[in-house]
């Protein structure tokens, strides 16, 4: 049952994501749901490699979210 499902599952959010607009605000909240999806993830794998790879991701959007401010401060 699954086997059938996931991939209906996989195309409905492949087609969603496709229509979804551009937009700033939104892009933010899909990256928190990327975020927490890979949370999830890396529970139920319980292995140390996940859990180092999800804290390097983690380190990684942060810094993309400061640098703007970073910038501002240097250029003020």
């Amino acid at each position: 049952m699954l086997a059938f499902l996931l991939p209906l599952a996989k195309r409905i959010v492949v087609d969603a994501i496709t229509r979804i607009p551009e937009n700033e605000e939104l892009g933010e909240k899909l990256v928190e749901l990327c975020l927490l999806i890979l949370k999830k993830a890396v529970a139920l794998t319980k292995t140390e490699m996940d859990d180092e790879l999800l804290a390097v991701v983690e380190k990684a959007i942060l810094a993309r979210e400061e640098e703007p401010a970073d910038l501002e401060t240097n250029n003020g």
